[in-house]
């Protein structure tokens, strides 16, 4: 009896508290610099959370070691669903990259929902003159140890990406990591590195200066924002048919969140995605809208996790 008494007390003070939630701002971390597309993205959902939750929802940069230091402000904050994760797949993998662990995924965060999934585009600068995957792969063949790829950071799905690209399609392409896609970016129009593989979101200024072109994308079918950019796979060359690189973002709460607080925070954001708005928002830039359960985000957790642990062993990672 004692025991369902327990039960009860603390399921009726997890449903009040999640009835005050949320009593204050409430701070949505994004472990990049401004200016890539998970920054573009967090900031788009903040607006639309703010009304739903009748409190101000911010976005705060704290970008820097590999996404370790915004993901750990996370991981110390108060379990009280003011503090929240806006995280990528470099969630999972620099966890597993750096030693030792900074974070267990699993154990030490509460997974509230899934937010998009999307393929990537293979970025390079105009001076290079190349404008498809086979002429890439010619040039870097020309001009051996000479060309680099630009990403988020070690371990990012856009590091990952390149790396496997570059090993299906036996060439050499130096990795050079960066505190976000927005700096990434700059620098590839600038001239300043030659290849990026990188969400399409945010990118069309990028392109407007016609310093860097699109000359592929890494679906297994092509993005319907871009329906006349071939895949990687349909480049025609023998090691990248069947080639997929899929990134993705996802809101995390600290570990032992209260439960009606994780499933308040899910239920508004469902809402968000049924509405529409950001749906098409996002469906234009070639963004997939996924507003998941926290069980399924799990999923996708543990999956990334165990296919990680298979490439580190043909990857070096700085």
């Amino acid at each position: 009896m004692g025991g369902l008494a327990s039960m009860s007390l603390a399921s009726g003070l997890g449903e009040a508290y999640a009835q005050a939630f949320p009593a204050k701002s409430i701070s949505l971390v994004v472990a990049y610099a401004p200016g890539g597309s998970t920054d573009v993205v967090s900031r788009l959902l903040a607006q639309e959370l703010s009304p739903a939750l009748k409190q101000s929802v911010v976005v705060e940069n704290k970008a820097g070691g590999g996404t370790v230091i915004g993901t750990q402000f996370v991981q110390k904050a108060p379990a009280d669903g003011h503090t929240l994760l806006f995280g990528t797949n470099a969630f999972v993998i620099t966890s597993q990259l750096t030693k030792p662990a900074p974070w267990d995924p699993l154990r030490d965060f509460e997974p509230v929902t899934l937010v998009t999934q999307q393929a990537l585009g293979v970025l390079v600068r105009s001076g290079m003159n190349v404008n498809t995957i086979p002429e890439l792969i010619a040039y870097a063949k020309a001009n051996p140890g000479k060309v680099n790829f630009a990403s988020s950071g070690s371990g990012s799905a856009q590091h990952l990406a390149g790396e496997a690209f570059r090993t299906a399609a036996g060439i050499e392409m130096l990795h050079i990591p960066y505190k976000g896609a927005g700096p990434a970016l700059q620098d590839l129009v600038g001239g300043q590195v030659d290849v990026m593989f990188t969400s399409l979101v945010g990118i069309a200024p990028y392109l407007a200066t016609k310093k860097a072109v699109v000359i592929a994308t890494t679906g297994s079918k092509r993005n319907p924002a871009t329906p006349e950019i071939p895949t990687v796979a349909e480049s025609g060359v023998p090691g990248l048919a069947g080639f997929e690189a899929i990134s993705w973002q996802a809101v995390f709460a600290p570990a032992k969140t209260p439960r009606a607080v994780i499933d308040r925070l899910h239920a508004e954001m469902v809402k968000i995605g049924k509405a529409g708005g950001l749906t098409k928002q996002l469906a234009e830039q070639g963004m997939e809208l996924r507003m998941g359960s926290a069980d399924e985000l799990r999923k996708v957790v543990a999956h990334e996790r165990d296919n990680f642990i298979q490439v580190a062993k043909t990857v070096k990672f700085e």
